[in-house]
């Protein structure tokens, strides 16, 4: 018996605005921007320049679980765009999901960057999809803004 395996590449988030400044500067500042923008990530370990691991602390369904994350910047062009590939797991090995998230930077105006956010998910198991897409699309549009705000903050 053949089981269809769940549609892959699911965009699950998109978020595009303007910072007031050059896309240079929102290189330098959008990878801590984003660890800061990460609510209930903890144990956060750098493993090179590229990749990293931690835990993230969430809720699903009510229940609190420990996520383990790894991630790995690829696709890296300064200053116009990179992504992270992301892996969670949840305890026992369930929760799977496999994500990529992407980041463009382009100038616009003198001075100014449009940012082009984008998340969708690669792998994700039928049991997977049903118990956590929803809380991992709230967790992507939710990080987005707080990028937004943060980058607004700091431009």
């Amino acid at each position: 018996m053949v089981i269809n395996s769940p549609k892959r590449n699911t965009e699950i988030a998109e978020k595009n605005f303007v910072v007031n400044t050059s896309p240079e500067r929102v290189w330098r500042l959008i990878g801590k921007v984003i660890f800061s923008s990460l609510p209930g990530m903890e144990q956060v370990e750098i493993l090179d320049e590229n990749r990293f691991r931690a835990l993230l602390r969430m809720k699903v369904l009510g229940v609190a679980l420990n996520m383990k994350l790894e991630g790995e910047m690829v696709d890296i062009s300064p200053p116009e765009h990179f992504s992270v590939r992301l892996a969670l797991e949840g305890p026992g090995g369930f929760l799977r999901m496999k994500q990529k998230v992407t980041f463009a930077m382009t100038a616009v105006e003198k001075g100014k960057t449009a940012v082009a956010c984008k998340a969708a998910v690669e792998e994700m198991g039928v049991f997977s999809r049903a118990m956590f897409l929803g809380q991992a699309q709230h967790f992507a549009k939710s990080t987005f803004v707080a990028i937004e705000n943060r980058l607004q903050d700091l431009a």
